[in-house]
C-alpha cells in the first residue's frame, strides 16, 4: 500500500552536495541552485507522474519532496516529460490528499478530515481516530509555544493509516518492503511522512482502548515534530532527542493541558520506573555523554536508553525550557542529508547548555533521585 524508497545519501565532496545536472533536467533546474530549488517540477518516473520540490540531486539520484509529503528517490534519467510547474512549493489540499488516498485504499476504508489530518481507517470509525489526532496536534503545539518555540505550519497535510488488525498491519508493511519486529503496535515512517498503527481492540475481546491512544500519542508526536519545525526530516536528529520527546507527551500531564498542573503531574511513571532501574543495576560509567555523542545505546540496551532519554529531556525541559528550545531549533537547522559526528553532536550541546557535563551529569541525576 505504500512504496518504499531507497535511503541514500547524496555524493558529497568536501562536506558538500555535489550539484551535477543531467542535460535533459538543466533547463529546470538552471538559475535555482541558490535559492535552494524552491521551485516545483512534474515528470513521469517509472511510468508514475510525480510532482514536487528537488531537494538534492547529482549525477546519480534525485530526491524530491512530493506533494504528498513523500520523500522520493530515483534516478535523473528515469524522469520524463519534465516540466516547471510552480516557483515555489505547495504540497496537496485537504481534498486533493483525500482524493489521493481513496484511490490508494480500497473501499473496506474510510478517509476522515480535520484542520490538519487525514485518517484512512476501517469503515465507521472516525470518532475513534481523526479527533484524536488533531487534538493530540493542538496540545503538542501549544506545549511548545508556552515554552518559547514558534511552531510553524505543515506544509502537506498529515496522514495516518489505521488498519484493521495486527495481520493487515503486517502485512502491509511487509509489502512495503518495511518487514517489522514483533509486538510492534504502530511506527511513524519519515519517508513517507506517515503513521501506521493498527486497531488493537480487534485482536482481543476485551482490550482496553487506551492501547490505541497510547500508540497515537507516541507515534504522532514523532510525526508532528518532524512537520512544525520540532525536528528536521531531512537532517540526522540525534535519536535521545527524538525519543526523548515522543516518550515525555506520553504521560497525561504532558499531552492534556488540564491535567498539566503540577511537575509530578508531567512525569511519566512508567519510564522514570525504567530509569530508576537503569541507574540502580546498570548504568555505566559516562552513560551521558554516551547518549549525547551516538545512537549507539539504543542498540545495546534499548530499555535503558529509552528511560535515560526521557529522563534527560524531562530534565532539560522542566529546568531549563529556553535552552532545550534553542537546542531543538539548532539542532532542526543543520544541512539536510548530512552526516552528524559524534564531536558535532557534543559540541552543539555544549554550545547551549555548557561544557561542564560532570557538573550537567550531577545535577540532572539529582532531579531524577528525587522523583519517585
Amino acid at each position: 500500500m505504500c512504496n518504499t524508497l531507497r535511503q541514500r545519501s547524496p555524493a558529497l565532496v568536501d562536506g558538500r552536495i555535489v550539484v551535477l545536472i543531467p542535460a535533459v533536467a538543466w533547463a529546470i533546474v538552471a538559475g535555482s541552485l541558490a535559492s535552494g530549488a524552491e521551485f516545483m517540477f512534474r515528470a513521469r518516473v517509472d511510468g508514475q507522474m510525480l510532482e514536487g520540490k528537488p531537494l538534492s540531486w547529482n549525477t546519480e539520484q534525485m530526491l524530491l519532496l512530493g506533494r504528498d509529503g513523500r520523500l522520493y528517490d530515483f534516478h535523473p534519467r528515469d524522469a520524463k516529460e519534465a516540466q516547471k510547474t510552480s516557483p515555489r512549493f505547495f504540497g496537496y489540499s485537504m481534498s486533493e490528499m483525500k482524493s489521493e488516498l481513496q484511490r490508494e485504499f480500497d473501499k473496506r476504508f474510510d478517509v476522515s478530515t480535520t484542520r490538519h489530518y487525514l485518517i484512512v481507517h476501517p469503515a465507521g470509525e472516525r470518532d475513534q481516530w481523526a479527533e484524536r489526532f488533531e487534538d493530540l496536534y493542538k496540545r503538542f503545539t501549544h506545549y511548545f509555544r508556552v515554552r518559547g518555540f514558534t511552531p510553524t505550519e505543515p506544509q502537506v497535510p498529515l496522514v495516518a493509516i489505521v488498519f484493521r488488525d495486527q495481520r493487515e498491519y503486517y502485512q502491509a508493511a511487509a509489502a512495503g518492503g518495511n518487514p517489522l519486529q514483533p509486538n510492534m503496535l504502530g511506527h511513524y515512517d519519515p519517508i513517507s511522512n506517515r503513521v501506521f498503527l493498527y486497531d488493537v481492540t480487534t485482536d482481543e475481546e476485551h482490550a482496553d482502548w487506551s492501547a490505541n491512544a497510547a500508540t497515537i500519542i507516541h507515534e504522532a508526536t514523532h510525526q508532528t515534530a518532524y512537520n512544525v519545525g520540532i525536528h528536521a526530516r531531512f537532517t540526522e536528529t540525534p535519536r535521545w532527542l527524538v525519543e526523548g520527546l515522543a516518550t515525555m507527551f506520553e504521560s497525561r500531564g504532558v499531552w492534556n493541558a488540564q491535567y498539566d498542573r503540577t511537575q509530578a503531574d508531567r512525569i511519566n511513571a512508567g519510564r522514570l520506573r525504567d530509569f530508576h532501574d537503569y541507574t540502580a543495576t546498570r548504568r555505566p560509567p559516562g552513560a551521558l555523554v554516551q547518549l549525547l555523542a551516538s545512537d549507539r545505546a539504543f542498540k545495546s540496551d534499548p530499555e535503558g536508553a529509552y528511560a535515560e532519554a526521557w529522563a534527560l529531556s524531562f530534565f532539560l525541559c522542566e529546568t531549563q525550557p529556553r535552552l532545550y528550545a534553542a537546542y531543538l531549533e539548532k539542532t532542526a537547522a543543520r544541512p539536510m542529508f548530512s552526516q552528524y559526528t559524534d564531536a558535532e553532536r557534543m559540541a552543539d550541546f555544549q554550545e547551549v547548555f555548557g561544557r561542564e557535563m560532570k557538573m550537567i551529569e550531577t545535577k540532572f541525576l539529582r532531579f531524577l533521585a528525587e522523583m519517585k
